[in-house]
């Protein structure tokens, strides 16, 4: 009598661990391959922040899509932040800033990590980023390095 209980269980165990293997399958197959569902990747230099043009102060945006990090240079400023998309929503957690002295750049560096914090979506055709507020106004464009 012990023995086929033992047979029975043995028997469970190995059907529970073929239903495991069955759904971890199945889990791995539904992960998308699809690279724009990452969101934005790679390097881009901001070309405007709101209505300001700031193509000729070396703005950068660096997105780690599969950390979710994204890091650069502000006008005098180094920044990392972390964000998450969804579709073409995205959110921007506050950015950690270096803090150098910065007279000529203070407003539009404060107009740009606001910017990114404002951002609610974003759109992504051939090599130019647009991010867009909740009202759909563009804040910051950058076009990929």
């Amino acid at each position: 009598m012990i023995t086929s209980n033992f047979v029975i269980k043995q028997s469970s165990m190995k059907t529970l661990l073929a239903v495991v293997a069955v759904i971890f399958g199945i889990m791995v197959s539904c992960k998308s391959t699809d690279k724009n569902s990452l969101g934005p990747q790679g390097s881009f230099e901001v070309q405007s922040v709101k209505r300001d043009s700031v193509a000729d102060k070396g703005m950068t945006l660096n997105f780690n899509a599969e950390n979710g990090q994204i890091n650069g240079k502000g006008v005098c400023n180094s920044y990392s932040s972390t964000y998450v998309v969804s579709g073409n929503n995205i959110k921007f957690s506050p950015s950690m800033s270096t803090k150098m002295m910065c007279p000529e750049g203070t407003t539009l560096e404060y107009n740009f990590f606001q910017a990114l914090l404002k951002a609610s979506s974003y759109n992504l055709k051939r090599g130019r980023l647009t991010l867009f507020d909740t009202n759909e106004e563009v804040l910051l464009t950058a076009s990929e390095n």
